[in-house]
C-alpha cells in the first residue's frame, strides 16, 4: 500500500474564513484580538493535538497554490509537481517513456495541476482516500462510467514516479527554478519568503548547478549582502552586515563547523539548497553575532530510482567526479536510500597548492506506518590541501617600493597542511499527528579533526629587493572537536477567532568538546626557516614531524540548551505578526596544561536564563506586496569578570529591520527592499576606576592589587577587572534583492547592499570590507529550435576597500641609523567580476555545461592589510562539465 503523505502547505497563504469574524470593522476589535492571540499562544501546549484520523476543514489539495514546473519529459514534470505539491503519485514508469510536457506555470489546485500536465496524453491522476494519486487511463466512451458516476479508470500497474520522499520541507531539486516556496531558517515556521520578516537568500539546487560551485566559498560569494573575506588559503570568513557569520545549521539543526582557526568549506553536491539569513537569528541559534545564519539542507531519498553521474575538467588541472544515486530499496519504496560521492583533485593558481578531496553522503529513509518516517544518514568530508598558506603575501619592500609579487606566489612549503576532516551522523524521526500537526526529533553527532604541519614564509613583512629578509612561521598538530545536538520541534496550525495560525514549540540541547594534543616538534638536521631568495622560491623544505606526548595541551567543554516558541498570528485580513522567544542556558569550561606544575588550570563561565525575543509585524499592502517591521537579538557570552569576580552579562546584539516584500509572476519571483540597523550593547571595557596614573608607579613592579598597566586586578588573581558600561559597534544600511523565476525559461537572482559600519565613537571601522556590493546571477533557455541551449552568467561588484598599515619603511634612515617608517594605505579600488555559463541538453539524459568565472581575468585583492600584506583573488577559471542523468 502506498505511503500517505499530507499535502505540503507550508509557505502558502490560506483563504480567510467566509463567515464574518468577531468584532469586524473595529479598531478596538483588532486590539482585543491581538491581546487574546498573544496570550493564548503561550498556553498552546495545553491544547489537545487532533487525533491521527482528524481531517482538516478543507479537503486536502483543494486550495490553489503557485507552481513553476519547467518543460521537459513528462516524468520530470510530474516529479517536480508532486514534490512541490507534497503528494504521492504512483504510475507504471514505462507508460511515460517518450512523453514530454510543456511544463506548468500559474496557480492551481493539485488536481488541476495534474490535469494541465497530462492534457492531451490520454492519462489522468485519480486521488485516493488516503490523499495519494494514481495515474490511470482516461475512459474512451461513456459506457465505461463507474456505478458511482465517475470514470471507471483503467488503473495502471503501480510504480512510484520519482518524487522527493521528504515532505517535511519544500524541495528545490527538480524544479529548475531559483525560487523556493517556503523557508524556516528565520523562525522555525514554514513561511514563504514574503511572509518571512527578515532578509533571506535561498540558493536552490538549480542555482548551484548553474554556478558549477565546488565548495561553500564559491556559493557564498554569490549571496546578496555577503562578503567572502579570504585571509589565506585555509582561513575564509563570510561577513554579513559587518560581522562574521559564525552560526551554521544543517537541516535546521545547529552544528559547529569551526575547528581551531579554520572552517570546513562543505561541498555543495550534498545539498538540495542553501539558505542564508542576514541579521540576528537569536530565535533559532541563541548565542552569536547579529550577522546571519547559514542553513544547509541535505538532499533526501526519492520514491523511485533516480541518479546522475558527472565529470568536470577545469583550469589548473581540476578533475572532479560526482555520482548521485537515489531510490527505493525495499517494501515498495517504504525504505529508500540515497548516496552522493565526490572525488576531486586539482592544482591552483597558487604555486604548489593542491587539493585532493573525498566526499561521501549516505542516507536511509523508512516509513513506519502512514504517519511516521525515520531518516538516518552519514556524511564524510576530507579535503587534503597541500601547500597551505598561513598569512598574506608582502605588499612593500624594505626600501618602501611596491613588491609586485605575482598572483601565483606562495611562500609556503610544498607539504604545508592545515586540513579539516568531518564525520557527521544524524538520525531524525518525523511523525504527522494530522494534516496540521507534526513532530520532529533529530540527533546529530559531529566529529571534526584538524591536522597538519605548517610552514609559511609570512615573517618579514617588508623583505629586501635582493630576495633576502623573509622567514617562515611553522607549527601545527592535531586538534579534535566533537559535538552532539538534540532538537525537538512540535509544529502545527490551529484556528482561533475564525482565522488560521501557525505555532512551533521546540527544545534544543547541544554539547561540544575540543582538545589539542600536546607534543614537541621533531626537526630534521637540515631544517630551516630563512628563505634564501623569495624571488626564486621553490617551496622545497625538509619536512618535520611532531612527537605526541600522550596528553592534551588544552581542552574545552561547552553546552547550550534552550526552549523556544514562535508563532505566526493572523490578526486581520492584511495584518499578521510573527512572535517568539528563546530561553537559553550556555556554559563553557576550559583546561590549559601548565608545564611547570604538570596540572591543568581551569577556567569557565556560564550564562543562565537568557531570554531572546523575536517580534515582527507584517501588513499585506495588496495582493503582491507585504510591508514588515521586525526586531530580534542574539547574545554572545564574554569571558570577563568584574572586580568582585563575577562574570559580566553577555553582549547583546540587537537587530532592527523595516522592509517591503513582493511576489510576482504567480509567486515565482520574490523581491524585497529592507533597511536595517544592528547594535551591540554591554560590551566589556577595562575597569579604570582607581587606576594609577602613568609615571606614578613602576610598571615592572606595580603595587599590590594592580597590574603593570596600573589597573586594578580581581583580588587573588592577576586578572584585570572589567565592567559592562561600553557600547559596541553600530551597523546600518539598505538592501534590495530579487530571486526566483520570471518565467519557466528565465531564472534571476540579484541583490545590492549598502552598509555603514561605525564604532561607539562614531568612527568608521573595518575599511577592508566593502561598503557596497552587487550580486547578479541569471540564466535563460533559448526558444524554439534552440531550446536545448541555456545561456547565463553573473556579475559581482564591490566598492573600494583599504587598510592603513603602520611601520612601513621609507627606504631612509635617521641619524641614529634606524629605518624611518611611516603609515601608508593599501587600496583596492572598486571592481567588477564577470562570469559566464552555457548549458546544452543533448538528450533527455545527457547534458554539458561550461562555466567561465572572472572572464576578463581581473586582478584584485580579496583581503588587504592583514599582516601588512595582501591576498590575491582567483584569476580566470574555466570549467567544463559532462553529466548523464539516469
Amino acid at each position: 500500500m502506498a505511503t500517505r503523505h499530507s499535502p505540503a502547505r507550508a509557505g502558502h497563504r490560506r483563504p480567510h474564513a467566509v463567515a464574518q469574524p468577531l468584532f469586524a470593522h473595529s479598531h478596538t476589535a483588532a486590539a482585543v484580538r491581538l491581546v487574546l492571540l498573544t496570550g493564548l499562544t503561550a498556553g498552546l501546549l495545553s491544547l489537545s493535538i487532533p487525533p491521527a484520523h482528524a481531517q482538516s476543514a478543507a479537503q486536502p489539495g483543494a486550495v490553489r497554490h503557485s507552481y513553476n514546473v519547467p518543460a521537459g519529459t513528462l516524468g520530470q514534470a510530474l516529479n517536480a509537481f508532486a514534490g512541490a505539491a507534497g503528494v504521492e503519485l504512483t504510475v507504471d514508469a514505462s507508460v511515460l517513456q517518450g512523453l514530454r510536457s510543456p511544463g506548468l506555470s500559474g496557480s492551481y489546485t493539485v488536481s488541476e495541476g495534474f490535469a494541465e500536465l497530462l492534457r492531451g496524453q490520454d492519462l489522468q491522476a485519480v486521488r485516493a482516500a488516503n490523499g495519494s494519486y494514481t495515474l490511470s487511463r482516461v475512459p474512451q466512451h461513456p459506457s465505461q462510467a463507474s456505478p458511482a458516476g465517475g470514470a471507471a479508470a483503467d488503473t495502471l500497474p503501480v510504480v512510484t514516479v520519482s518524487a522527493q520522499a521528504d515532505r517535511s520541507s519544500p524541495v528545490s531539486e527538480g524544479t529548475r527554478s531559483y525560487g523556493i516556496r517556503a523557508t524556516s531558517t528565520a523562525s522555525k515556521l514554514d513561511l514563504s519568503l514574503r511572509e518571512t520578516p527578515q532578509s533571506v537568500t535561498v540558493i536552490t539546487r538549480q542555482r548551484l548547478d548553474d554556478m558549477g560551485a565546488q565548495n561553500l566559498h564559491e556559493v557564498m560569494g554569490d549571496v546578496t549582502g555577503v562578503v567572502v573575506s579570504v585571509t589565506d588559503s585555509e582561513r575564509v570568513n563570510y561577513v554579513s552586515r559587518g560581522y562574521s557569520i559564525s552560526t551554521y545549521q544543517v537541516d535546521g539543526v545547529n552544528v559547529n563547523y569551526a575547528n581551531g582557526y579554520t572552517r570546513l568549506a562543505t561541498d555543495p553536491a550534498l545539498y538540495d539548497r542553501i539558505e542564508v539569513l542576514r541579521g540576528a537569528a537569536g530565535q533559532t541559534i541563541g548565542a552569536g553575532d547579529p550577522s546571519g545564519t547559514l542553513n544547509q539542507v541535505r538532499k533526501m531519498p526519492t520514491y523511485t530510482f533516480a541518479g546522475s553521474a558527472g565529470v568536470t575538467l577545469g583550469s589548473w588541472n581540476n578533475r572532479r567526479g560526482e555520482i548521485d544515486l537515489s531510490g527505493p530499496l525495499a517494501f515498495d519504496g517504504k525504505i529508500r536510500g540515497r548516496v552522493v560521492a565526490v572525488k576531486q583533485k586539482a592544482d591552483s593558481f597558487r604555486d604548489w597548492y593542491t587539493t585532493d578531496k573525498q566526499v561521501f553522503y549516505g542516507v536511509l529513509q523508512a516509513d513506519l506506518g502512514e504517519r511516521t518516517t525515520v531518516t538516518a544518514g552519514y556524511t564524510h568530508q576530507d579535503p587534503d590541501n597541500a601547500g597551505a598558506s598561513w598569512g598574506t603575501v608582502h605588499y612593500w619592500l624594505s626600501d618602501g617600493s611596491l613588491a609586485n609579487v605575482p598572483r601565483s606566489f606562495n611562500p609556503a612549503a610544498r607539504w604545508s597542511r592545515w586540513n579539516l576532516k568531518e564525520q557527521q551522523s544524524f538520525l531524525r524521526v518525523d511523525h504527522q499527528f494530522s494534516d496540521d500537526w507534526g513532530l520532529r526529533l533529530s540527533y546529530t553527532d559531529d566529529k571534526q579533526k584538524g591536522y597538519g604541519m605548517r610552514w609559511f614564509g609570512g615573517a618579514g613583512y617588508f623583505p629586501n629587493a635582493d630576495g633576502t629578509g623573509k622567514s617562515a612561521w611553522y607549527g601545527g598538530g592535531d586538534h579534535h572537536a566533537d559535538g552532539a545536538t538534540w532538537d525537538l520541534d512540535l509544529k502545527g496550525r490551529f484556528k482561533l477567532l475564525g482565522r488560521e495560525h501557525q505555532v512551533n514549540f521546540g527544545y534544543h540541547h547541544q554539547t561540544y568538546t575540543q582538545h589539542s594534543l600536546a607534543g614537541t616538534d621533531v626537526l630534521p638536521a637540515d631544517f630551516f626557516t630563512d628563505i634564501p631568495d623569495w624571488r626564486n622560491w621553490d617551496g622545497i623544505v625538509p619536512e618535520y614531524t611532531r612527537n605526541y606526548l600522550g596528553y592534551d595541551s588544552s581542552r574545552t567543554k561547552g553546552k547550550q540548551s534552550a526552549f523556544y516558541v514562535s508563532s505566526r498570528l493572523a490578526i486581520t485580513d492584511p495584518l499578521s505578526m510573527v512572535v517568539g522567544a528563546r530561553l537559553s542556558d550556555w556554559s563553557q569550561d576550559a583546561w590549559t596544561y601548565v608545564n611547570a606544575t604538570g596540572q591543568y588550570n581551569r577556567t569557565g563561565y556560564r550564562n543562565k536564563n537568557v531570554v531572546t525575543p523575536y517580534l515582527s509585524m507584517l501588513y499585506d499592502v495588496n495582493r503582491n506586496l507585504t510591508a514588515y517591521a521586525s526586531y530580534t537579538d542574539v547574545f554572545k557570552p564574554q569571558n570577563y569578570r568584574d572586580f568582585n569576580g563575577n562574570y559580566l552579562d553577555p553582549v547583546n546584539g540587537k537587530h532592527y529591520e523595516l522592509g517591503l516584500k513582493g511576489e510576482f509572476f504567480d509567486k515565482a519571483l520574490n523581491a524585497s527592499v529592507a533597511v536595517f540597523r544592528s547594535i551591540k550593547d554591554n560590551e566589556a571595557e577595562i575597569d579604570d576606576s582607581g587606576a594609577l596614573q602613568p609615571g606614578t608607579f613602576d610598571p615592572a613592579n606595580p603595587p599590590a592589587g594592580y597590574n603593570n598597566g596600573g589597573y586594578r586586578v580581581i583580588p587573588g588573581t592577576e586578572e584585570a577587572a572589567y565592567r559592562s558600561t561600553g557600547k559596541g559597534n553600530r551597523m546600518q544600511g539598505i538592501e534590495l534583492e530579487v530571486q526566483g523565476a520570471v518565467n519557466r525559461d528565465w531564472n534571476l537572482a540579484a541583490g545590492f547592499t549598502h552598509v555603514q559600519m561605525k564604532n561607539k565613537d562614531g568612527q568608521a571601522i573595518n575599511p577592508h570590507l566593502p561598503r557596497n556590493t552587487l550580486r547578479l546571477r541569471t540564466t535563460y533557455r533559448l526558444p524554439g529550435d534552440w531550446s536545448r541551449l541555456t545561456l547565463g552568467g553573473g556579475l559581482s561588484w564591490q566598492s573600494m576597500t583599504y587598510a592603513n598599515v603602520n611601520g612601513v619603511p621609507t627606504g631612509q634612515t635617521g641619524a641614529d641609523g634606524r629605518a624611518i617608517t611611516e603609515s601608508r594605505r593599501i587600496v583596492q579600488n572598486a571592481f567588477w567580476l564577470l562570469n559566464l555559463s552555457a548549458h546544452y541538453q543533448f538528450s533527455q539524459n545527457l547534458s554539458a555545461s561550461l562555466n567561465i568565472n572572472n572572464v576578463l581575468d581581473k586582478k584584485y585583492y580579496s583581503r588587504v592589510g592583514f599582516y601588512s600584506g595582501v591576498t590575491w583573488g582567483t584569476p580566470r577559471d574555466i570549467r567544463f562539465n559532462l553529466r548523464y542523468t539516469f
